[in-house]
């Protein structure tokens, strides 16, 4: 096997070729200038030289593979290093059927092009550049087959250099020719029964094709799981990044078929005590709490969710300051730019710090959808529920409303449908959910009313609903300072302990809402900052 041309080109990133050499950056160090030259030995399969350097061992541990991994031999494909229609190839991948006589050839070049063709006596070059006719089949259909009859787990990649690494880890893996999109409903066949792990790449093509795969195995595969890379895009980084099979973080769990049980007896389930742990934010949501936020534009009701997230993360009382363990928190905000964004939760983030509970490492997750998440849309809804899988948040922010949607807001049918992903959501992770929605505008000669635009629906699925509209400051306090009414538009079916008014705290000491004094309550509840 040519281990240069079909291992190691493929997992660098190659500069250029002069002669016999292939000039790379150098995995091992942060190189900028392509310092590592490669090429063919005489004496052993590849030399490995490094201008900064680097030892070779720590080259091959940075791509994921050790000396011996190409010294051995291996039954990938053969070495070609010849003409396809897209450059030279760095690698020959078979497709062979189920006695191992070759189908069809797919060819990868150093730039990650990819040509097709099928064995062809009557060419002068023997072979045909078209799949035309030609029966298609999984990657390594032979070995999959003799998973399946072994009860062993066979993964499912988006490409072949995925399939080799996972091979190199000792598993079994497969994939389709033509890369993402073009996996084939006939493949269910030879899975029939068998336990599959599909390994999706993390982009939006990547997890389309892995649930596209997934969609045709279920009904015939006894477990079908959907995985990601724990660092890195594919399998292939993620097994160089040094992580274990074991580590994929699953986005899907698979269908596991229980003996049926009885329903909870009245004593068992009256025996059962709540723990403190059920409170996500205490006093204010517990898990599974569904919360809509509204407020009119300008008055800071975006900085309330991005308060109470953080907050939640780093385990301190949003209003009161009171220390609770931190919980998992998802952001995924579908509105504002990164840099924007960014600005805000610095500033969080450093108050946290001043409060003595910095964040915890990946306490707290952020994804960004300034082009929103169209929750109507199947692939969309199905996103949502992997993210939520693969994070296991205790707490998912997301909005604004009207950016999970493309539907008619007031149509309650739409807004059902809405409502059931963000239940799903809910229940995969026994999660709280606030949602940030915008108030309805203001008829003439009557106040903008808070509650969220839209389907009644909207009011009526949240357990609970606040809004924030602008408050008159109290006697002898600054006028310049500002203050809001927090209105319950949905009242509470359990008592809980909202603040009735917030106003701006001190820049950099307190967070940017605290409670203030009620008009009707003499009872000063703003807490002073802890360790101040």
């Amino acid at each position: 096997m040519d281990v240069l041309r079909e291992i190691l080109l493929p997992r660098l990133e190659v500069a250029r070729k002069t002669g016999a050499t292939w000039m790379a950056r150098c995995p091992a160090h942060e190189d900028r200038e392509a310092s590592l030259a490669v090429t063919y030995g005489t004496t052993q399969p590849v030399v490995l030289t490094c201008h900064a350097k680097c030892e070779r061992d720590d080259i091959l541990k940075a791509l994921g593979l050790t000396w011996a991994d190409l010294c051995n031999e291996r039954d990938d494909s053969r070495p070609r290093g010849e003409w396809t229609p897209q450059g030279e190839a760095v690698a020959v991948y078979d497709y062979v059927d189920e006695t191992g006589t070759l189908l069809y050839q797919v060819l990868r070049t150093a730039e990650k092009k990819f040509s097709q063709r099928v064995p062809d006596a009557a060419r002068k070059s023997g072979y045909r550049w078209s799949l035309d006719g030609t029966r298609r089949v999984p990657y390594r259909l032979p070995k999959v087959l003799d998973a399946v009859a072994d009860g062993n787990v066979i993964f499912i990649c988006e490409g072949e250099k995925d399939v080799h690494a996972l091979e190199a880890a000792g598993c079994v893996a497969t994939c389709n020719s033509g890369g993402a999109g073009k996996w084939q409903p006939e493949f269910a066949a030879f899975f029939r029964d068998a336990l599959v792990m599909i390994v999706a790449d993390k982009d939006k093509p990547g997890r389309a094709h892995a649930r596209q795969v997934a969609v045709t195995l279920e009904s015939v595969a006894s477990s079908v799981e959907i995985a990601e890379a724990l660092t890195g895009k594919d399998a292939a980084d993620h097994l160089a990044a040094g992580h274990k099979t074991g580590e994929f973080v699953i986005t899907k769990p698979g269908t596991v078929v229980a003996e049926p049980e009885l329903a909870q007896d009245l004593y068992e389930f009256l025996a059962e005590r709540d723990e403190n742990e059920e409170w996500v934010i205490p006093g204010l949501l517990e898990r599974s709490d569904r919360l809509i936020w509204t407020g009119i534009e300008g008055l800071g009701k975006t900085m309330v969710t991005r308060q109470l997230a953080i907050s939640a993360a780093a385990g301190i009382h949003p209003f009161t300051d009171i220390l609770f363990p931190p919980r998992r928190v998802l952001f995924i905000d579908c509105e504002n730019p990164k840099r924007k964004s960014r600005r805000r939760f610095s500033e969080l983030e450093q108050i946290a710090r001043f409060k003595r509970r910095a964040v915890p490492d990946g306490g707290f997750r952020i994804i960004h959808r300034p082009e929103a998440v169209d929750l109507s849309r199947e692939e969309e809804s199905a996103w949502l529920i992997e993210r939520v899988t693969a994070h296991k948040p205790d707490l998912l922010v997301i909005g604004p409303l009207y950016k999970l949607h493309a539907l008619d807001v007031n149509d309650e049918l739409a807004a059902r449908a809405i409502t059931a992903v963000l239940d799903r959501a809910r229940a995969q992770s026994d999660c709280a959910v606030i949602i940030e929605a915008h108030s309805p505008h203001g008829e003439a000669g009557r106040a903008r009313e808070v509650r969220p635009v839209g389907s009644s629906l909207f009011m009526r699925w949240p357990e609970f609903g606040y809004g924030i509209r602008e408050a008159k400051p109290t006697a002898g306090e600054k006028s310049t300072r500002k203050r809001v009414s927090v209105i319950a538009w949905r009242g509470p079916r359990e008592e809980r302990d909202w603040p009735r008014v917030l106003a701006w705290g001190r820049e950099g000491i307190d967070w940017p809402w605290v409670i203030a004094q009620d008009d009707n309550d003499t009872t000063e509840r703003h807490l002073s900052v802890v360790g101040s």
